[in-house]
């Protein structure tokens, strides 16, 4: 799995450990009552008071804080038991309720429940990951574990799932910020959820040599930092690299599109081949939602440093 997915997984929260237990198979079609996500082939009868969300790709209810989020991962399914490990699971802070096997309109696939501690509230979430062995499709219900009725609408919600594997879609559709790459090196590649990479050849895993790739997202949900300053530092050392390096100078105040926030500069080690890569990140805060601009690149640091620069500074919030 590529370095960009696991980024949105730990950004989420959806890495966990999965054990087998009895198979249930879940078979959908497309009925009147389904609603499609905005910028995906997902469609899902939506829980009841549910709207389609701002800030990913999903359904949201603020009353009772529930959601329900879906993301595309271009990645084998043969692939997640060995990268959903225990050990990212106890790092992740949740706890595992209860894991079986199933099949989602043919796909193999998991259900899996958890309970996990964050911003003081207790949360339940429900995870459906299935997919072949070209993509991974995540379905991921989050509500707080007092509020027993929203979750088993999530659930239902979630069970009524349907993807057009097909269909023709406009990934940047349901973005609630733009950015400008016209006239750089770096193509779109994929949408995760609402948040968007871009490689040098607009691939997934990138076949260039040069690794050079860009992340734009938002928060899922609403914060309130007490220290923007720190809440950036905290954010930039959970990304999934070796060691980090950040220089007390190269944290420096921006403000873009009348939005303020921290730029950090940085050296990591590449957690699998041991090769030093820069990072870029800019996190702006507005009201309680983040933006986060990461950029990376294995090499011409220099130049792909101001091009990193250059195209945040032509973001924008819709």
């Amino acid at each position: 799995m590529t370095r960009a997915s696991i980024i949105l997984l730990v950004s989420a929260g959806l890495l966990l450990s999965i054990s087998a237990n009895a198979q249930e198979a879940i078979n959908n079609t497309k009925s009147d009552d389904h609603k499609q996500v905005i910028g995906t082939g997902f469609f899902l009868v939506p829980p009841p008071g549910f709207s389609s969300a701002t800030n990913f790709q999903g359904f949201q209810q603020e009353s009772s804080g529930g959601s329900i989020i879906l993301t595309v991962l271009p990645a084998p399914f043969s692939e997640i038991s060995g990268t959903l490990t225990a050990e990212a699971f106890l790092a992740g802070g949740m706890e595992l309720q209860t894991s079986e096997d199933v099949k989602v309109n043919g796909d193999q696939g998991y259900f899996i429940t958890l309970k996990q501690n964050a911003y003081g509230i207790t949360f339940s979430k429900y995870m459906l990951v299935f997919g072949d062995e070209e993509t991974i499709y995540m379905v991921t219900g989050s509500f707080p574990l007092e509020a027993e009725e929203t979750g088993k609408n999530i659930r239902r919600s979630m069970f009524s799932v349907v993807y057009e594997k097909d269909l023709m879609v406009d990934p940047l559709a349901s973005a609630p910020f733009s950015i400008n790459t016209d006239n750089t090196k770096l193509k779109f590649a994929q949408n995760m959820s609402g948040s968007f990479l871009y490689t040098v050849d607009g691939k997934v895993p990138t076949e260039s040599n040069d690794k050079t790739s860009l992340f734009i997202g938002m928060s899922y949900s609403k914060i309130q930092p007490l220290n923007m300053k720190a809440t950036a530092l905290q954010r930039i050392n959970t990304l999934p690299y070796d060691k980090i390096d950040v220089d007390e100078s190269s944290i420096n105040k921006i403000e873009i599109g009348g939005i303020s926030g921290y730029e950090i500069i940085g050296e990591g080690l590449d957690n699998t081949t041991g090769e030093s890569e820069l990072i870029y990140q800019a996190m702006l805060f507005s009201n309680d939602d983040y933006f986060i601009i990461l950029g990376t690149t294995n090499n011409d640091q220099e130049e792909n440093l101001d091009l990193f620069k250059r195209i945040t500074n032509t973001f924008r919030k819709n």
